[in-house]
C-alpha cells in the first residue's frame, strides 16, 4: 500500500497539513482513487473513498485501520461508477490529476464532478511536481472545466495544489449539456 512514506512530497505532513486546512470548512469530502490520502485526511475529518474494485483487499485493510483508529473513513468500491447526489458534495480530492494523459479527458472528469458539488463545494487535485509548465496545465484545465476561484498551492516543494470553486448552477447545467466533439468531425 502506498502511505505517506512512500508518497513523497505529497504525503509529508505540512502538505497534508494544509490540504486539511484548506478543505476544512468544505465538507463533507470524497477522495478519488488514492486510498493511502483518504486514510491520512480521515483522522482529520469525514472522507468518502471512491476505488476501483481491484484495490477492494487495500480498501478492507484501510477501513479495518480507520476502525481501530477511529477515524470517520467510508470506501466504496466501484471507483466513478458510483454515482454521487446532486449538490451534496463539499469538496471532490483528486491525487495527481496530471496523471490522466489526455487534457480533454482530464476536462471531461473534472466536468463530470461538478453535479456532486454543493454551490459552495471545490474540486482540489494533489499533483507531485517542480514544474511551472504543469501548475499551468493545471489551472487551466480547471478554467476550461468552469471552475471559478482557482488558486493554487505549495505546501512543499514538489507538491502542487490546485482548487477551484463550482460554478453557478446554470454553467454546470450548460457544461453537462454541451454535446461531445470529436476532432475531425464535422458539427451537425
Amino acid at each position: 500500500m502506498r502511505g505517506p512514506l512512500l508518497s513523497g512530497a505529497l504525503g509529508s505532513p505540512a502538505t497534508l497539513d494544509r490540504v486539511c486546512r484548506l478543505l476544512q470548512e468544505h465538507q463533507p469530502t470524497v477522495v478519488l482513487s488514492a486510498l493511502w490520502l483518504a486514510e491520512a485526511l480521515a483522522g482529520r475529518f469525514a472522507v468518502l473513498a471512491l476505488v476501483e474494485e481491484e484495490k477492494k483487499a487495500a480498501a478492507r485493510r484501510a477501513v479495518r485501520r480507520a476502525a481501530k483508529s477511529a477515524s470517520p473513513l467510508l470506501v466504496v468500491c466501484a471507483g466513478e461508477d458510483v454515482p454521487l447526489g446532486r449538490g451534496v458534495v463539499g469538496t471532490i480530492l483528486v491525487e495527481n490529476l496530471m496523471d490522466v494523459e489526455d487534457p480533454a479527458a482530464a476536462e471531461d472528469l473534472l466536468v463530470g464532478l461538478l453535479p456532486a458539488l454543493r454551490l459552495d463545494g471545490v474540486v482540489a487535485s494533489l499533483d507531485a511536481t517542480k514544474h511551472q509548465e504543469t501548475e499551468a496545465r493545471l489551472a487551466a484545465m480547471f478554467l476550461a472545466a468552469g471552475l471559478t476561484g482557482i488558486t493554487q498551492a505549495r505546501p512543499r516543494e514538489g507538491a502542487l495544489l490546485t482548487i477551484g470553486s463550482a460554478p453557478p448552477r446554470a454553467v454546470t447545467a450548460i457544461r453537462a449539456a454541451r454535446p461531445v466533439v470529436v476532432p475531425g468531425q464535422a458539427r451537425e
